[in-house]
Order: structure tokens, then sequence, then C-alpha cells
């Protein structure tokens, strides 16, 4: 029997790899994956492009089994029972903010979905070994984002879907402060409003309809 639900789970992840590279946030190197229902295994991709892989390729894999690029993602996994899905991407926007010590601060609706704060690893270099991924993992917390200096970002969600999404918000949001301190001082938004705009702004038929948008735009380009 065919199991429709992990087809579509590999058809979401597929896309999320393409909308990444196109619109910018990634070259050859991007790793996504999503936890299994079971949850203690994640589904994950060969060491390639995002821009060249196949659902075919795709595999499960638990949280103990070292293979290339996973750490990252196992170490989440394991300290966040809660989380579904991670994307490690490296968009220059955010890659430009980290390495003069920046993170993401809540300036517009998108970046005000970043209001419990972006923590910065301030290490340098890939990671290495389960022990450092478990100090990003660590670092991360609770939050939806770790910035990583001069190595882009983590993004952790509920779904393939929404961590794709999550992941142009906060390169959008990198992008804008960026341009923002060219011009003088930006005013920033108050914790207390930020969290009352990510709840009107970052919920399940806001991200549908961002998803929908973004691979309508990319559909048919392979």
């Amino acid at each position: 029997m065919i199991d429709t639900s992990y087809n579509e789970i590999k058809k979401d992840f597929i896309t999320a790899l393409r909308i990444i590279y196109r619109e910018g946030l990634s070259d050859a190197f991007a790793h996504l994956s999503v936890r299994s229902r079971g949850g203690d295994e994640m589904m994950f991709m060969p060491r390639k492009s995002p821009a060249l892989v196949q659902a075919d390729e795709l595999f499960l894999v638990d949280f103990e089994k070292a293979v290339p690029q996973s750490s990252l993602h196992q170490a989440i996994y394991k300290a966040r029972p809660d989380v579904k899905a991670v994307f490690h991407f490296h968009s220059p926007a955010v890659i430009l903010l980290s390495v003069v010590g920046q993170s993401i601060q809540p300036m517009h609706n998108y970046s005000a979905i970043f209001y419990d704060g972006v923590p910065l690893y301030t290490g340098t270099g890939q990671v290495e070994s389960p022990a450092r991924a478990g100090e990003m993992a660590k670092l991360l917390g609770n939050g939806k984002a770790l910035m990583l200096r001069g190595h882009g970002a983590v993004v952790v969600g509920q779904s393939v879907r929404e961590v794709c999404m999550l992941a142009l918000f906060l390169e959008e949001s990198a992008r804008l402060q960026t341009e923002a301190t060219k011009l003088g001082t930006p005013m920033l938004i108050e914790r207390d409003e930020a969290e009352k705009i990510a709840k009107r702004t970052f919920k399940p038929t806001s991200i549908e309809r961002a998803w929908d948008h973004f691979a309508a735009k990319h559909a048919n380009c392979d």
C-alpha cells in the first residue's frame, strides 16, 4: 500500500528545498529534516544541493546514527520533543548580521514573529560534532530560530511548510534590518506588541497562504 502521508511530506520537502534555493537562501549547501510520525526518527536528505535532491533520495535515520550533516538536527529533536521540522540554511543577510554580532530585532510584521529573540552562536566553522550540535541546541532553547556566526541560521517548527516560511521571514527581517540601519536608527516594536502581531501574523492559515504563494511561484521550474 502506498503511504500517501509520507508521499505528501516528501513532496513538501522537495518543494521547500527548491523554494529556499530559488529565493537565494542557499547555494549548494542547506539541509532540511522532518520528524517521523513515530517521533524517534527523522526524514533527511543526501549530501547534495537543494536544487538537485529528488524525493526518492530522502531517507529515515534515527537520532543516534551519524550521517553527514545530521548532528544539529538530531540534537534539536532530542532536546525539543515539540519540534517537528528543522531547516539549516546559509542566507546572505542573516550571515551579514551575524558577523557584526547583531541579531534580529522586531521592526515589522515578519520580524515580530521572532519576538522571543534569536540567539547568536558565536563559534565559527562547521557543526563538526554531536557535542557542538548539543551546544547549539541548548542555545536555541525554546526559540524558533538560532543564528550561527558566519554560517547562516537554523529554524524549527511544526512542519516543513512552517520552517520554510520561517526561513524566508528570517532572511527578509535580516535584509530589512541591514538596510534600515543605513538610513538611521530603526524604530523597534516593543516585545508585548510584537507578540500580539506575531499571533495575528504567524498562524496556520497565514503559513498556508504564504506557502501557496511561493510554491506557485516556483512551480514547474525543474
